[in-house]
């Protein structure tokens, strides 16, 4: 998968730098004026968070060639279904590409957070995800300190914010938890380095429920297979 992600970039830009450096091209001719002012605000959850250019183009190099996609479902069948006893899986059937910049944010600011260095606290079952649903996160770049998750091990903790882990990943390493369940949230990334990691939500075929309507307000989708998911 990391080649597939870094090729989108080296093919759009010419970038052949490590991936945790792809904030460089903001002070490049190559990103317009709109999207570097972008990357100097802070988004709104849920309605502004996928609008930074290297998202956009991830997506927009998703749907229109199957080479990651097809990568996608490899990972998937290769390194996730291990995990599991079951012969199927359903899966997101489009994964979230998180792009964390150096002096940005990775989702979008609550209204509800505490305060203003917390950013996007929420478990995933506040917005319709159901609860058996199991977050893997894999790193496209190390994940570490303020570019990375901060997050609640088990759910209705009671820990002060301040005291959540941080996950802290090598790239090509995984993570798998209950972030349905498990608040999390971003900082402001103050190291000088990019992070950019896949996650993407698993449910074990005979824990599915099929008459699940809500929808993901990332994707506009509704959580059946079909449409928000895939079966592998």
């Amino acid at each position: 998968m990391i080649n597939e992600i870094r090729y989108i970039y080296k093919s759009k830009y010419k970038f052949n730098d490590n991936l945790d450096q792809i904030h460089t091209l903001l002070n490049t001719n190559l990103i317009s004026i709109t999207d570097k002012e972008y990357h100097k605000t802070i988004p709104i959850f849920g309605k502004t968070c996928r609008n930074s250019v290297f998202v956009r183009d991830f997506f927009e190099y998703y749907d229109k060639d199957s080479t990651l996609n097809n990568a996608y479902i490899h990972f998937i069948k290769t390194k996730i279904k291990p995990f599991f006893k079951e012969d199927k899986l359903i899966v997101q059937k489009t994964p979230n590409l998180r792009i964390h910049l150096p002096n940005c944010t990775n989702i979008g600011k609550l209204t509800s957070d505490p305060n203003e260095t917390i950013i996007g606290l929420h478990n995933d079952n506040m917005f319709g995800h159901p609860e058996e649903e199991i977050n893997f996160v894999y790193a496209i770049t190390d994940m570490y300190d303020t570019n990375s998750i901060y997050y609640e091990s088990l759910p209705n903790s009671n820990i002060k914010v301040d005291k959540f882990n941080n996950l802290k990943l090598k790239k090509d390493e995984i993570w798998y938890g209950h972030l349905n369940k498990c608040l999390h949230y971003n900082k402001i990334n103050k190291t000088n380095k990019t992070r950019m990691s896949l996650d993407f939500r698993v449910i074990p075929y005979s824990k599915f429920k099929k008459d699940n309507k809500n929808i993901s307000i990332a994707f506009n989708k509704k959580f059946i297979v079909g449409d928000y998911y895939t079966i592998i």
